[in-house]
């Protein structure tokens, strides 16, 4: 595939593969969904929330996004400089981090509704 601009339902390849990995993978999936239900419960107390830079949606939005590109770096394996690290790296600048967030923050609310 050559052309890197949708694929799967997701904004490109990238996006749709750690999403895939962050769904198929029991302890992953645990970790990603904790995290974005853990932002769900103490987003008011954002400091961007309560100075009025960022509505809830917002603060929930970009926190699961840096949350869950924090933990995807954690499990980066350390490649060095080469031609395998490069093209890692390409390919995480490419992921739509706020797009995965919204699909985490959903599957939260549904575990939590569930339960």
């Amino acid at each position: 595939m050559n052309d890197t601009s949708g694929y799967n339902g997701w904004t490109n390849y990238p996006t749709w593969a750690v999403n895939l990995w962050l769904s198929n993978d029991e302890p992953l999936y645990r970790a990603a969904t904790r995290i974005a239900l853990t932002i769900v419960d103490e987003v008011e107390n954002d400091e961007n929330v309560t100075n009025g830079i960022w509505t809830i949606s917002e603060a929930e939005r970009f926190r699961t996004a840096d949350a869950l590109k924090d933990l995807v770096n954690e499990l980066s394996p350390e490649l060095g400089a080469s031609f395998a690290a490069d093209l890692y790296n390409w390919a995480l600048v490419q992921v739509d981090w706020h797009e995965i967030a919204d699909a985490w923050l959903e599957t939260a609310r549904e575990n939590r509704e569930e339960a």
